[in-house]
């Protein structure tokens, strides 16, 4: 399953807030529901790092504790892939931080938002393959996971044939 959210015509939400908001709602909602105990094999990826998700981690996982199951936020959280549609460093650091690289997905708009030119790299804003490739926190295998094998894994794709 993948779950992208659409566009908004609200002036209070508008294009891009939307998808922050709908992809938190809906990942809220998925961890605080009976679906990966209704369907445990159920592989679902969440565009654009999972909304705010990772960014209110401490926030939700502080709320899980109070649970009279004790099932915590983020072990069902790990159940979940997001793709790395952002657009910085930093919050690429941060969802690769809370969620490990076994959890992600390269990702990339274009065209799309992610198309204009970013002033401060001359480089698209979706021009974040320098930044998974520059994480000193993850190991070559961690990189290429994120940038190919998880996908391939995901959605049952036949591996890459070597390069000539």
């Amino acid at each position: 399953m993948h779950i992208h959210a659409t566009t908004s015509r609200s002036k209070r939400a508008p294009y891009t807030m939307n998808f922050v908001n709908e992809e938190t709602i809906a990942v809220y909602g998925l961890i605080n529901s009976t679906v990966f105990k209704d369907f445990p094999s159920l592989k679902v990826v969440v565009s654009h790092g999972g909304g705010a998700i990772p960014y209110q981690i401490g926030r939700f996982q502080s709320g899980s504790m109070r649970k009279p199951d004790g099932e915590r936020f983020l072990d069902v959280l790990k159940k979940i892939t997001f793709d790395t549609v952002l657009y910085s460093e930093g919050a690429l650091r941060l969802l690769v931080e809370v969620m490990g690289s076994d959890n992600l997905v390269f990702g990339a708009e274009c065209p799309g938002v992610g198309s204009a030119v970013n002033p401060t790299t001359g480089s698209t804003f979706d021009d974040i393959i320098p930044y998974i490739e520059g994480m000193d926190v993850l190991n070559a295998h961690q990189k290429r996971d994120i940038l190919e094998n998880n996908a391939r894994r995901i959605y049952k794709l036949p591996e890459a044939p070597p390069a000539a």
